[in-house]
C-alpha cells in the first residue's frame, strides 16, 4: 500500500478512493511565455517607468489534457520544441501553467535532463544528499542508500569528485541510480538513458520495468522508437505544445513514423 506520506496534492481524502483515481490528471494545460521581457537593462527600466513594450509569446502548452493511470508506464514522443520538457516541469511543479491544472496524486521524482539538480562544484556525495532532501527524504535514509548508489552508478572513488569533473555519462549514471534507489509514486525519465553504454542502459530498463511491475508509475520520454515500444502502455504525441494523439503504444507510434516518415 502507498504510504500516506507519498500523497502531496489531494489532501486528506479517503485513502481508497484516491487509489481509484488517476494518479495525474492535467486539465486543459497552456504555458505561455513571453519573449525577450528580459533582453535589455533599457527595455526593463522604460517599463519600470510606465512605457509600453510589445512582446512576442510563446506558446509552449496549448490546452494539453491527459490522464495517466496509478502503475502505468506513459510514454511522450514528438520532435525538439514539441513542448514534452514544459509538461514534465509543469508536472514536477518547477513551472506553474499559465492556464489550466493538474493534479499529481503522489511524490513525483523528476529525471528531467543529465545533471538536473546537482550542483557543479559539489561531489557526488554531496549533490546525493542534497538531492535526496530536496525530494524530502531524511538525512539518515540518503546515507543509508549511499553505498548501493554508487554501486549501481558504478563510479567508485569519483562520488567524492566534484560534479564538474564528471563526464555526461558518469551524471546519468549517478542520477539514474538516485532514481533507483529513492521511492517515489511517480518517477519521470527524459532522455536519461541518451549517454550511457549499452550494458548500463539495459540494467536502467530492467529498472524501470521492474518498477513498473512493482505498482510504480513511470513517465518515460525518449527519441529512440525501441524503448518507447518495449516500455510503455499509452503514449501521447506532442506537436507544437498539443497533444495530437493519445492512445496505446503501437497506434500512436504508428502514426507518429507515419507522419515524420
Amino acid at each position: 500500500m502507498t504510504a500516506l506520506s507519498d500523497i502531496d496534492t489531494v489532501g486528506v481524502a479517503p485513502l481508497l478512493a484516491w487509489r481509484d483515481r488517476p494518479i495525474i490528471e492535467a486539465n486543459h494545460l497552456t504555458k505561455v511565455y513571453r519573449l525577450g521581457e528580459h533582453q535589455s537593462l533599457r527595455a526593463t527600466l522604460t517599463v519600470l517607468a510606465g512605457g509600453h513594450r510589445e512582446y512576442q509569446t510563446l506558446r509552449a502548452l496549448d490546452d494539453v489534457s491527459f490522464s495517466i493511470a496509478r502503475g502505468e508506464c506513459f510514454g511522450i514522443v514528438g520532435t525538439n520544441g514539441s513542448g514534452k520538457s514544459t509538461l514534465l516541469q509543469v508536472i514536477s511543479q518547477i513551472t506553474l501553467p499559465t492556464a489550466g491544472h493538474v493534479v499529481v496524486r503522489g511524490r513525483v521524482l523528476p529525471l528531467l535532463a543529465v545533471g538536473t539538480g546537482f550542483h557543479p562544484e559539489l561531489t557526488g556525495r554531496e549533490n546525493v544528499v542534497l538531492f535526496g532532501t530536496v525530494l524530502g527524504f531524511p538525512r539518515r535514509a540518503i546515507l543509508g542508500r549511499m553505498d548501493e548508489i554508487v554501486a549501481f552508478a558504478e563510479i567508485g572513488s569519483h562520488i567524492d569528485t566534484p560534479l564538474k569533473r564528471y563526464s555526461s555519462g558518469m551524471q546519468a549514471r549517478l542520477s539514474f541510480a538516485v532514481a533507483m534507489m529513492f521511492p517515489a509514486a511517480i518517477s519521470i525519465f527524459d532522455e536519461v538513458l541518451a549517454v550511457t553504454d549499452d550494458e548500463f542502459t539495459s540494467r536502467c530498463l530492467q529498472s524501470i520495468e521492474s518498477i513498473i511491475s512493482g505498482g510504480r508509475t513511470a513517465i518515460f520520454v525518449s527519441h529512440d522508437a525501441g524503448l518507447v515500444r518495449r516500455l510503455c502502455d499509452r503514449v501521447m504525441w506532442m506537436e507544437s505544445g498539443q497533444a495530437r494523439l493519445v492512445g496505446p503504444t503501437a497506434e500512436v507510434m504508428d502514426a507518429y513514423h507515419a507522419a515524420h516518415a
